[in-house]
C-alpha cells in the first residue's frame, strides 16, 4: 500500500480550508415539524446541524437510527467532550420517543412477559 503526501503547501491548505456551515436539509425540517412538540428538539438543530440532518435521514430505518442514537449517546472511545445538557436531554428524549412510539422495541425480558399477557 503506497502512502501519498501532499506535494505543495497549497494542497495542504486546500484540505484544511473550513467548509461552509451546514444548513438543515428540507427533509430534516419536515421530520422536525412532524415530531410532537414535547419531543421536538430545539437546541440540537441549532448547535449540531449535521447530527440533526443525519437523524432525519435515518429516522425511517429503525436499525440504522437506533445504531446512530447508540453511537451518539455512548462514548466508546473515551475521548469525547460530550453534548451540552440540553442537547443530551433532547437526544435521550428522541431515542425514548423512537423506541416507545415510532418503532416500539422490547426493552427487557419483562417487557416481553408483559406484552404476552396483554
Amino acid at each position: 500500500m503506497a502512502v501519498t503526501f501532499a506535494t505543495s503547501i497549497d494542497e495542504i491548505i486546500a484540505r484544511r480550508r473550513p467548509q461552509p456551515p451546514e444548513t438543515l436539509a428540507p427533509e430534516t425540517v419536515r421530520w422536525l415539524a412532524g415530531l410532537p412538540s414535547d419531543v421536538r428538539p430545539r437546541a440540537l438543530p441549532i448547535e449540531y446541524v449535521r447530527i440533526a440532518n443525519a437523524i432525519g435521514r435515518v429516522w425511517s430505518n429503525p436499525r440504522a437510527c437506533l445504531l446512530y442514537f447508540e453511537e451518539l449517546l455512548m462514548d466508546r472511545r473515551g475521548d469525547r467532550h460530550g453534548f451540552s445538557f440540553d442537547v443530551a436531554l433532547e437526544l435521550a428524549g428522541l431515542k425514548d420517543h423512537y423506541e416507545t412510539v415510532v418503532y416500539p422495541t422490547q426493552q427487557t425480558v419483562w417487557d416481553l412477559i408483559i406484552a404476552q399477557h396483554r
